[in-house]
């Protein structure tokens, strides 16, 4: 990830014990005092064998929101790496869940909070308003004028970089801002190109994934600069066979991540076209949770998941899916992307 911003960790319980920061992170925190605003703490029997043996201790603290705006939980803010925020997580048992909060001092942290007070629907409706928020950032780009032939891919993407951050308020990015144009169009996520200046005719495609509140967006739009008919109809296509596998999906509660992608395959088919992509898509939750093992782990549509999509995660909370439709032409000249949240009937 580029342009990361300091990772805060707001510990109010056995996160701030030596022991458990030795076990968990292998080296001791260096941390400040600050205050949760708006909480109060109760305590919750933990039964988890190895947090026991970690910790030492039976009952531990956690938090949920006050009905009191003069409550406040005394803590310790730890500033962390990427990969320690991860070992936290998986420290954490399912009684608690991480949130973004702004602490007493102004500092946006991280905290862990009673699973109780937010269901299933409130994490779906969470990546909901994150991703509704990214299709606005593509909105503002295409009345920008960003994309235009002329231009190079590394020009847009800094107007991206520059917009998300101006007007639209995004500190990090769970992946780096993808601009591709032309032949580069059928390039797959994490393959290298040269920097393509965009022509007259080209098909530019912008995949992005801004953070917005914690929660990660992960969205794909393609764009015809000129007037290729078969260019518009492939990209006209790409929103269509989203649809339509999106319906296999919902029809089907046992479907597994490789029957989803032959789904895709199968309607790219139908339409004369090449499926581009090895995956079709990929788990997406908390930052940084597309990255964590918990989602390379049975965490991709394609071919060798056979593990259904519905199954819950570790923590028996439901997963929930990115789909990429990633479509070739018969010659392999050019080709379109686009992606966005699963939302039909997710869930188990």
């Amino acid at each position: 990830m580029t342009d990361q911003e300091p990772i805060h960790l707001f510990s109010y319980g056995t996160l701030r014990q030596s022991d458990v920061q030795m076990a968990s992170f292998g080296r001791l925190l260096d941390g400040s005092e600050d205050a949760l605003p708006g909480y109060c703490t109760t305590l919750v029997e933990i039964t988890a064998p190895i947090v026991l043996a970690t910790s030492g201790e039976r009952f531990h603290p956690i938090v949920e929101p006050s009905s009191s705006p003069d409550d406040e939980v005394p803590g310790t803010v730890f500033r962390i790496t990427e990969d320690e925020l991860l070992a936290a997580d998986a420290y954490e048992v399912s009684d608690y869940v991480r949130e973004r909060v702004r602490l007493k001092s102004g500092v946006d942290a991280w905290v862990y909070v009673s699973a109780t007070k937010r269901g299933h629907a409130d994490r779906l409706e969470a990546l909901i308003v994150a991703e509704e928020r990214a299709f606005g950032l593509l909105d503002a780009l295409e009345a920008a004028g960003v994309i235009a032939a002329g231009r190079t891919e590394l020009e847009i993407e800094r107007d991206i970089f520059t917009i998300a951050s101006r007007d639209f308020g995004v500190r990090e990015h769970w992946h780096d801002r993808v601009v591709r144009a032309g032949i580069n169009a059928l390039c797959v996520a994490g393959e290298e190109a040269p920097d393509r200046l965009v022509a007259e005719d080209d098909i530019v495609f912008l995949d992005l994934g801004p953070v917005f509140e914690g929660w990660e967006a992960d969205v794909g739009r393609s764009y015809v600069v000129g007037s290729d008919p078969e260019k518009h109809r492939l990209v006209a296509d790409l929103a269509t066979i989203f649809d339509l596998v999106e319906r296999r999906f919902e029809k089907d509660r046992d479907i597994t991540g490789a029957q989803l992608y032959a789904a895709a395959l199968e309607e790219a088919q139908k339409r004369g076209w090449r499926f581009g992509g090895k995956i079709a898509g990929h788990l997406v939750g908390r930052f940084p949770y597309a990255r964590s093992p918990a989602a390379r782990d049975g965490g991709r549509i394609s071919p060798g998941n056979q593990q259904r999509m519905r199954d819950p995660d570790p923590n028996g909370q439901p997963r929930h899916w990115i789909l990429e439709i990633h479509l070739v032409s018969p010659d392999g000249t050019f080709g379109g992307f686009y992606e966005r949240l699963l939302r039909g009937a997710q869930g188990a």
